[in-house]
């Protein structure tokens, strides 16, 4: 009998696909430290994007004028890593930067909303245990090592005693 609530092979492969892909994540533009750099990244933050539209909020006016000077190569920068272009125009307002991290698309949580389901497996069966030859335990106690003893008397009682 079949479990429901399991999801099948190909939808753990989909839902993995879906949350590495940009346009499904919190921020579909990556990391913002990667794209603008240490510095730039502490004084600024993207705010929103919707319909291509880019909204970037800055410290104040001089880091306001060091992005709108950069504007372009952002654009580039922002626009390799898509299939189509993701950004057309950029907005740079002054502000107060907000203390968390922004969340550009609102329909991640969505995809959160999804549950893994572990998918079962048969157990195995544990080999029977089987009683040691005297040859057998005569080399386990030859052993030197008190651990090596314990662990070569598991293996040996889980092996079937027909051998090569």
């Amino acid at each position: 009998m079949k479990d429901s609530n399991a999801p099948s092979p190909l939808g753990s492969l989909l839902k993995g696909f879906l949350k590495r892909h940009p346009s499904f994540s919190a921020s579909p533009l990556g990391d913002w430290r990667d794209l603008v750099g240490e510095q730039v990244a502490r004084y600024s933050q993207p705010v929103s994007l919707k319909k291509k539209v880019l909204v970037v909020l800055a410290y104040d006016s001089i880091w306001k004028h060091h992005l709108e000077l950069n504007k372009e190569v952002l654009l580039e920068k922002i626009n390799e890593r898509a299939p189509e272009p993701m950004v057309e125009k950029i907005v740079i307002h002054v502000g107060e930067l907000p203390e968390g991290l922004p969340v550009l698309n609102p329909a991640h949580l969505q995809l959160e909303k999804l549950s893994a389901t572990r998918f079962r497996q048969k157990r195995k069966k544990k080999s029977s245990l089987r009683q040691l030859t005297p040859e057998e335990k005569e080399l386990i106690q030859s052993l030197p090592d008190p651990d090596l003893r314990v662990v070569g008397t598991r293996l040996l009682r889980r092996t079937d005693r027909e051998g090569p």
